[in-house]
């Protein structure tokens, strides 16, 4: 830039100008102790007080913002009645600039901007400093590929309004900032607006970075402020389809028109930021970023892979494999292939086993089917085809591949129960099945022929089993035999000794009460629920002496 310029400032010799606007101009100078390169802003304007102390106050904001990711302010003074600012130098572009050149970004190498920005928020916002005008102009990328922050000139400070204890520097009903990247609040009242601001912002360069677009238009307007008051804008991926929609729905998430529905805090962002880079090499990303503000002309970035790629492409196959197996294991276990594909050659054999049901909860006798070929010679047994019986419907694996299974409902007052057995497709031919249920034993030959062969199970029907009871009695404090014991059984209503009843009316599945009396003692009462398996009693009674 051919501008003339003064061989020093304070301590500072100038080399050159940097930039020149109507409040100031920008230079470049070497630090005298240093011996490094800086900026020196230079405020032209003199007699503009609220200008002069707004420098001062992004000075004195500067002075406590010492972070990696924030330019550094190294010295503030005044030199014959003119305000001054000296920076470090950030050899490189804004993101504006690297936007410009480049069209637009790809994601990773967009989200690890973002990344550094966020970090410079965050630090700022632990300190109670709200940016307010964060842009990509205010975004610098060095040729290191160090992303920093600058221009804090209209950022507010919670601690006070001003360091020397003037008014505050932002009318209240003002609205400071640019207006692409201001959120609806700050329109009404800069002053106002906390760090949702500054996400708000930061998605919408997010968006610009990712798209090459912003997601709405730069100039300010009634209609444009309707718009952005509405939150309606051209969803990333119809712009860009390979925009991943983890993107999508961050920048939508930081770019909600009312406050209270972005991110509470920039925390957040960072997190939903790391999930995602967590799956690239960031060192090569920052290497692509700084070969892009290194290159004059617009950079090609090589296509950028995953590190973790190949895992992953390995989890989803490995993912897809299972699921697939689970689905083909479910279609197969549910009959729903050997009923469509192998419906010619396959039948579907079911078994009705009615036998009575257990008086107690979950005490069924267990009940087995065994399948065998019926070649009249060895009876081979058919590979895979053990089945327990259950009742119909009470089985979880059936609610998540059985289609179309009718529950067995079960009438309290029924002596007996229906059981059946999964799902078994047998080969169309001569069969024997052998069907198990505690000490009873069933053998049944038949023919599955028909695309459905049913067989009903009815041997043990209405079982019952003779019941025999013996009972011992013990005196309760000596632990003694007592021989001469009585055993009573209430039967038909009237207690009777047990040796007057037929032993053939005694029977199991049934309510038995049982007194166990001796002389000089107090009698002892049972009541027992016996299944119908159950065929063999013993009672101890510890009788205590009569008082």
């Amino acid at each position: 830039m051919s501008v003339e310029f003064p061989p020093m400032i304070g301590k500072y010799k100038i080399l050159g100008v940097i930039a020149k606007g109507g409040m100031g101009i920008v230079y470049k100078a070497i630090h005298p102790s240093l011996k490094r390169y800086v900026v020196i802003k230079k405020m032209t304007e003199r007699n503009r007080s609220g200008s002069g102390e707004r420098f001062k106050k992004e000075a004195q904001i500067l002075l406590d913002l010492q972070s990696p990711y924030i330019v550094h302010l190294f010295d503030y003074f005044t030199d014959q009645g003119y305000r001054y600012m000296v920076e470090e130098l950030v050899d490189g572009f804004a993101v504006d600039a690297i936007i410009e050149k480049q069209k637009k970004l790809p994601c990773p190498v967009a989200m690890l901007i973002l990344q550094d920005a966020c970090y410079a928020l965050k630090y700022a916002h632990s300190k109670g400093i709200v940016h307010r005008d964060i842009k990509p102009g205010n975004i610098l990328i060095s040729r290191r590929g160090e992303v920093k922050l600058a221009d804090f000139g209209i950022a507010s400070d919670a601690r006070s309004s001003t360091y020397d204890g003037s008014k505050n520097l932002t009318m209240s009903g003002v609205a400071l900032g640019t207006p692409a990247y201001m959120p609806p609040e700050q329109f009404e009242d800069s002053t106002r607006v906390d760090n949702r601001a500054d996400i708000y912002a930061l998605g919408i360069m997010l968006y610009e970075m990712v798209t090459g677009t912003k997601p709405y238009p730069g100039s300010l307007s009634i209609e444009n402020l309707k718009t952005i008051k509405k939150g309606k804008y051209t969803n990333p991926r119809k712009i860009d389809k390979t925009i991943p929609r983890t993107i999508c729905k961050l920048i939508d998430k930081m770019i909600k028109p009312k406050a209270k529905r972005r991110y509470q805090n920039i925390g957040c962002v960072i997190k939903v930021i790391k999930k995602y880079l967590k799956h690239y090499d960031t060192h090569e990303l920052r290497v692509q970023v700084a070969k892009t503000v290194i290159a004059s002309k617009k950079y090609e970035i090589p296509a950028i892979v995953q590190k973790d790629k190949k895992k992953i492409i390995v989890r989803r196959i490995v993912a897809g494999v299972v699921l697939a197996g689970l689905v083909l294991f479910g279609l197969w276990e549910s009959g729903a292939v050997h009923k469509t594909l192998l419906r010619k050659w396959y039948s579907e054999v079911s078994i009705n086993l009615e036998m009575p049901h257990s008086l107690s909860q979950n005490l069924d006798l267990p009940a087995r089917a065994f399948f065998y070929k019926n070649d009249n010679d060895k009876l081979p047994e058919v590979s895979r085809s053990h089945r327990n019986f259950y009742v119909r419907g009470s089985r979880f694996y059936e609610n998540i591949f059985s289609f179309g299974t009718k529950k067995e409902v079960f009438r309290p007052a029924a002596k007996n129960k229906t059981y059946n057995i999964r799902h078994l497709y047998l080969k169309k031919g001569e069969y024997r099945v052998k069907i198990v249920v505690g000490p009873y034993v069933w053998w049944k030959s038949f023919s599955a022929v028909q695309n459905k062969t049913e067989i009903k199970c009815d041997f043990l029907k209405n079982k019952t089993r003779k019941l025999n009871i013996k009972a011992l009695a013990y005196d309760y404090e000596t632990q003694k035999n007592i021989s001469e014991a009585r055993v009573s059984v209430l039967f038909n209503n009237n207690w009777v000794d047990i040796n007057a009843i037929d032993p053939e009316k005694i029977e199991t599945g049934a309510v038995w009460k049982i007194k166990v009396s001796a002389d000089g003692y107090n009698d002892e009462l049972f009541s027992l629920l016996i299944d119908w398996f159950q065929d063999d009693l013993t009672v101890s009674a510890l009788l205590k002496k009569n008082k």
